[in-house]
């Protein structure tokens, strides 16, 4: 059976609120089902309280869409002041704007790709395409099939950056799950991960300080072979003086002495492992606790010693430093650990000393050495903590020893060096985290290709940064991180009528922009 709605004329109806008058269209229709009169209203404006003239609402004149721009803005001008985007369109074409943008969100969002399409539609991004997450396994695909482009475009570039002095290699591990990538090897992993791997050698530029190239090399590969490999290759670009810097995977006095045979400069890590880094900080430990010996860098208190070594047979320059406030926050850490052991001990029930030392190591590898075994039964089981072991231990907390066989790098030049390291391995443990998920599903050499490729751009731009912002002085009061999330908050409001305009600029991020160099951004 079907019911009848039943309409009567509509007429208008006043509503004072506040000040305001508002207008409204009713019109009343009877309802079948609940059998009684009903009203429906719509909106029509408000009166004006002069003329008694409705004033209708312009729905042009409503915000359509409101996206984040600032830090955008702030990328997109370093990108073209370094040259970075016009290289990539040179090189790449229409996909330039997608490519580029894929290395903007690794910097801003340093997440996987798969929520890059949520990224996309919250951010003010000029050209490119919303992609999805196949559309990016394409593109990356796309990007590692064609070698001769990516090296077009590293040979370009290395090209445009001028006064190269001497060039930084880096090499980190990346291990994965994949069963795919012919390059996964067993060998040395810097993570400590039974995991097969590649290693990844980053190259840059002293003194520009911006990555040049990298290369990709089985998992198996010596370390000593793959930088004489990089040597050909480096000369191969035109350069000539090379500085490695290195992790402590490298260490040992037979790579030290080959380096050094080889011509290599490099800047390696001192194990504490050591006799030598030992007798070091033993030596030096009032130096380092003096005032006498302090300096700021990046308004960060340190202490600093350095003295001369030899290793093998191979002079080389021992840089010393030691952080307090590190320090504070390694012994806080390592009581709690030792407390976190001794309070699980009690819940437990061990039969075995190996049991317990077992236990012990699975909390907290290396940490059996730090307890002497009073005894070990159902009833109960007692450990007692060894003094000289906890002594030695805590020493060199909050300090690092990096050696060199350069002479002429400052304290400060060797520590921003090796700490560039840290971006570098953040950017790829990205990568690394989206092969085991599967994210990108990065199971061939081409998309690994290309996934390496847009972190090698997004290295360059978060070192361009890094390094305009450290010549600003800014790093005495912001992170990188603090100016980019202060600056995401200018925002483009698109109306319903195409016009768009910026939120207001505050004063803050108008002194960001000055520092920086960078133009107060506008709207044309």
């Amino acid at each position: 059976m079907r019911s009848l709605l039943l309409i009567t004329m509509a007429y208008r109806v006043e509503q004072k609120i506040g000040n305001n008058i508002y207008i409204y269209e009713v019109w009343s229709y009877w309802d079948p089902q609940k059998k009684q009169a009903r009203q429906k209203r719509r909106y029509i404006g408000k009166k004006d309280p002069e003329t008694g003239k409705v004033i209708t609402p312009r729905k042009s004149n409503r915000p359509r869409i409101s996206k984040d721009y600032g830090h955008i803005y702030l990328m997109e001008e370093v990108a073209r002041r370094i040259g970075l985007t016009g290289l990539l369109r040179e090189v790449y074409g229409a996909d330039y704007r997608d490519i580029l943008h894929l290395a903007y969100y690794t910097v801003v969002e340093g997440k996987p790709f798969y929520l890059y399409r949520q990224w996309y539609e919250m951010s003010y991004l000029e050209g490119g395409d919303k992609l999805s997450s196949q559309k990016i396994s394409r593109l990356l695909e796309d990007v590692g099939k064609e070698e001769r482009l990516r090296e077009e475009f590293i040979r370009k570039w290395t090209e445009g950056q001028k006064d190269v002095k001497a060039i930084l290699f880096d090499i980190t591990s990346l291990s994965s799950y994949s069963r795919y990538l012919e390059l996964l090897e067993w060998g040395y992993n810097r993570d400590e991960e039974k995991l097969p791997q590649i290693n990844l050698g980053i190259i840059e530029g002293i003194p520009s300080g911006l990555p040049i190239s990298y290369r990709i090399y089985p998992g198996s590969v010596a370390d000593v072979a793959t930088l004489k490999n990089v040597l050909m290759y480096v000369e191969s670009l035109g350069l000539k003086e090379t500085l490695f810097v290195l992790d402590r995977g490298f260490y040992s006095e037979r790579n030290i002495v080959r380096m050094a045979e080889g011509g290599m400069g490099f800047i390696l890590p001192l194990p504490f492992s050591t006799k030598l880094s030992r007798s070091l900080i033993s030596m030096h430990g009032r130096g380092l606790t003096s005032p006498l010996r302090g300096f700021l860098f990046e308004d960060h208190a340190m202490f600093y010693v350095r003295d001369r070594i030899e290793i093998g047979g191979v002079q080389l320059i021992a840089h010393i430093y030691s952080d307090e406030r590190r320090k504070a926050l390694e012994v806080e850490n390592f009581i709690r650990r030792l407390t976190d052991i001794e309070e699980a001990i009690k819940k437990r029930v061990f039969h075995k000393k190996e049991e317990l030392t077992d236990f012990i190591e699975g909390i907290l590898k290396g940490g059996s050495r730090y307890y002497r075994v009073v005894r070990v039964g159902e009833k109960e089981t007692e450990v007692e903590r060894r003094q000289n072991a906890l002594s030695r231990r805590i020493s060199t907390m909050g300090k690092m020893i990096l050696i060199t066989n350069k002479e002429s790098i400052s304290k400060e030049e060797i520590l921003s060096l090796y700490r560039r390291k840290d971006f570098v391995e953040k950017t790829f443990n990205i990568l690394k985290n989206e092969i085991e998920d599967k994210r990108v599903r990065v199971n061939k050499r081409t998309t690994l290709e290309g996934r390496l490729f847009i972190s090698f751009l997004s290295l360059i731009l978060y070192t361009a940064l890094s390094n305009l912002i450290r010549e600003s002085g800014l790093y005495k009061k912001y992170t990188l991180s603090e100016i980019l999330y202060e600056l995401k908050k200018i925002r483009i409001v698109e109306m319903l009528n195409g016009k768009k305009y910026l939120t207001e600029i505050t004063k803050r991020q108008r002194t960001l922009y000055e520092n920086l160099n960078i133009p107060i951004p506008f709207l044309t």
